[in-house]
């Protein structure tokens, strides 16, 4: 799982340099960084030439605030590549913590023999802020403060400006910190792999479901694998027994929840064809692509390398019940 993320992590940042104007190819090739490195370097190694590469931009850009343009707080388009990558990245080291209704989520990005340089640092800030933003269906979503373990730059009211709260510097950890009102929020309507179009098949609802609310959810947490009951009931802030009763009034189940979320993002992802079979494998927690495999003719009746690329719908053999 690990390494499908890091994968793609080298390249969604190689594609946002190109669209930004960078000469990545070359850039990629003076950090000592391919793409192959996503599969074949552990972590460490993998952070350095990440850390390398932000030195050469900021070099050749001659603009310090450059992690924070590249990576503007905008909603999405694609969440599966740029929004997950950072949540399930091995380059990064994440904790959440809750207190008196926020939620505190502090990053570490580990490096072996480089030290990590503050653009990093804004470029992962603003894609977990582009991540939330998606998921919510809110422009306006901000965080209550952003700190870093940073100096405070010149041109530090540029932060403020870009994440729309208070700014700190010199601080023990890097941390952005959220109403939990605004996490919430968010939750109805996280975008998974795909963007709008999996966005309307989750949250078909107007008020969301509870079993939407479930499903957006199940959705950020499946590349990281088969998601576990007890995990969700804790982040849906709930016990195992109220989420089972939840999702038995609305007509379905955990176990079909994660089975339905699953083939939706399947669906997406297979007409499109932008993954491979085995990555999108993985993305969708399958332990192995024979599973997936399974998976596919249980639903659609075909198996994943026949309909890539078909543009024939896919019609859902057994669906499963859920509430309209």
């Amino acid at each position: 799982m690990s390494y499908s993320s890091a994968l793609h992590l080298v390249r969604g940042v190689k594609s946002r340099l190109a669209n930004s104007g960078f000469e990545a190819e070359a850039l990629f090739k003076q950090a000592g960084l391919d793409e192959g490195d996503g599969l074949a370097c552990d972590a460490l190694t993998l952070s350095d030439k990440l850390s390398h590469l932000w030195e050469l931009l900021v070099d050749s850009s001659g603009d310090p605030l450059l992690g924070l343009k590249i990576s503007t707080p905008h909603r999405l388009g694609w969440l599966g590549v740029m929004g997950h990558i950072m949540l399930v990245s091995p380059t990064v080291q994440s904790t959440i913590e809750r207190c008196h209704g926020h939620t505190r989520v502090g990053m570490v990005l580990p490096g072996a023999q480089r030290p990590v340089p503050q653009q990093r640092y804004d470029f992962v800030w603003c894609v977990l802020l582009r991540t939330l933003r998606c998921a919510s269906g809110r422009d306006d979503a901000t965080p209550v403060v952003v700190e870093y373990a940073f100096p405070q730059p010149a041109n530090a009211h540029v932060y403020a400006e870009t994440f729309g709260c208070p700014v700190r510097f010199d601080m023990p950890h890097n941390v952005m910190e959220f109403a939990d009102t605004d996490m919430v929020m968010a939750l109805p309507q996280a975008a998974p792999l795909s963007g709008g179009a999996v966005l309307a098949s989750l949250a078909r609802a107007e008020p969301p479901t509870f079993s939407a609310k479930v499903q957006a959810l199940l959705a950020c947490m499946l590349p990281k694998g088969p998601p576990m009951r007890d995990d969700v009931a804790a982040r849906m802030m709930m016990s195992e027994r109220t989420l089972q009763r939840r999702l038995a009034e609305e007509g379905t189940s955990f176990t079909a929840l994660v089975d339905d979320t699953r083939r939706e993002l399947a669906r997406q992802s297979l007409n499109s064809g932008e993954l491979s079979l085995k990555m999108l494998s993985f993305q969708l927690g399958f332990s192995e692509p024979s599973a997936f495999y399974r998976a596919c003719k249980r639903w659609f009746g075909r198996a994943p390398s026949d309909i890539v690329g078909d543009a024939t719908p896919l019609l859902t053999r057994h669906p499963h019940k859920l509430s309209a």
